[in-house]
């Protein structure tokens, strides 16, 4: 591979002028299913300003109409459960006992300073005056737990009306066109396909496996055969917007949590070799900024923020290990390692070079401060493509491990050049 061939996988912005002006628009299951935990405010603005303009060009592969029917009610009050109920079990909760306990503490102070002729003695006036501050707080806390409440209250009424008059899956229906089903020997086809691409991790959606049984390992290999099958017919380039930003499908912007830096380059070469057109990738906070330059609307940056938001919380992930020793788990955000992939070892082989790189991470133990290292290996062959890995811990066990491949994606993405890769 060459560097001329190598900026095919990269986008200018040219290319993405022309994405804008000629590209079908395709939604994935999450994308759409993130709507019920935006704020209302912000999902009206994209189906007034957004969608209007793309109305002809909005289309969804039949499997996600299928996923996000099946996973819709499910959703619609988990930010009830999720975002609202914490707050006024937990967090107003800790708010009213924090100050029942500085006025109790206080008092306390007063009771034990009353008596002038012996020690502890205090000046009075500067207790009084706190505990004047404490009633005040006391309050003030009162009545801040009083409009939170209130206003939690007309949150989970908006929400629970969805059950009843769903508006996000009517704007679906208003704007998003829907593709064919697939036929039960097409997907027995897809099957047979999948589980060699799952065995050599070609993506997408290797990562289903982990979680899901039946035709739905592969639910993701069905949406991206729809979408290989709907561009052909209709000889147009895609761009895919996805919440869920797993290196079976992209690679993440190395400093965001939230946007994606590009697709897998598996990806982009299998869609350019099924109709010579471009296939690109979005986060919808992505989507909803680059929306207002080339649509020319006007959208807070406010309400992109809510968006990454939950676009973050639903790609946040951390490393969780089980001590040996002490029998504990310890979670260590993914934020908190240190990524230091050095190259151990190059060999040739008949598709060009494999390259093995290794990463090391000292860790300790939460409880019984035991040390463990974590050691990950990664295959590149050939050139800027997964190949495989190993994960290994020492005196531990890992409970859930992390997307490292991603990690080591986002670290050597921008490096076309095989001699400016660090090697040993």
């Amino acid at each position: 591979m060459d560097r001329k061939t190598f900026n095919e996988y990269e986008l200018n912005s040219d290319k993405e002028m022309n994405l804008w002006q000629n590209s079908i628009f395709i939604f994935d299951t999450s994308a759409l299913i993130d709507f019920y935990f935006y704020p209302k405010e912000t999902r009206q603005e994209i189906f007034q300003k957004i969608f209007p303009k793309l109305k002809e060009r909005l289309w969804i592969p039949n499997h996600v109409q299928y996923e996000f029917l099946k996973n819709r009610k499910g959703n619609i009050e988990k930010p009830i459960v999720n975002n609202y109920e914490p707050i006024k079990n937990e967090k107003l909760k800790s708010l009213n006992s924090a100050k029942s306990q500085i006025l109790k503490i206080a008092r306390q102070i007063k009771q034990d300073t009353l008596k002038p002729e012996k020690h502890p003695f205090l000046p009075q006036e500067k207790i009084d005056e706190f505990i004047d501050f404490t009633k005040e707080l006391e309050n003030k806390v009162k009545q801040f737990d009083k409009d939170i409440n209130e206003e939690i209250k007309k949150q989970e009424t908006d929400i629970k009306a969805l059950n009843e008059n769903d508006t996000i899956l009517k704007a679906f229906e208003q704007y998003l066109k829907v593709g064919e089903e697939f036929t039960h020997s097409k997907i027995m086809e897809i099957v047979t396909e999948g589980k060699l691409r799952y065995e050599f991790k070609i993506p997408p959606g290797y990562e289903d496996k982990k979680e899901k049984v039946g035709t739905q390992i592969f639910g993701d290999l069905i949406i991206w055969k729809q979408i290989l099958e709907y561009s052909k017919k209709e000889n147009k380039s895609v761009i895919f917007v996805s919440n869920d930003l797993k290196i079976d499908w992209c690679y993440k912007d190395k400093d965001s949590n939230n946007r994606i830096s590009s697709p897998r380059h598996e990806l982009i070469k299998e869609f350019k070799d099924n109709n010579q057109k471009e296939f690109w990738m979005y986060s919808q906070s992505q989507f909803v900024y680059i929306a207002k330059e080339f649509l020319k609307i006007d959208i807070a940056d406010a309400r992109i923020e809510e968006i990454s938001n939950v676009i973050s919380n639903r790609n946040r992930d951390e490393l969780i290990y089980e001590c040996n020793t002490c029998g504990n788990k310890s979670a260590i955000p993914e934020e908190n390692l240190n990524y230091e992939f050095e190259c151990i070892e190059i060999s040739e082989r008949q598709m060009g070079t494999e390259k093995h790189y290794k990463m090391e991470e000292n860790l300790k133990c939460a409880y019984c401060r035991n040390s463990t290292k974590l050691t990950y290996e990664i295959w590149e062959y050939p050139q800027y493509t997964f190949s495989h890995e190993e994960i290994n811990i020492e005196n531990a066990k890992i409970i859930k491990s992390l997307d490292f491949g991603s990690l080591f994606f986002d670290n050597i993405i921008d490096i076309p050049d095989e001699d400016m890769f660090r090697e040993r």
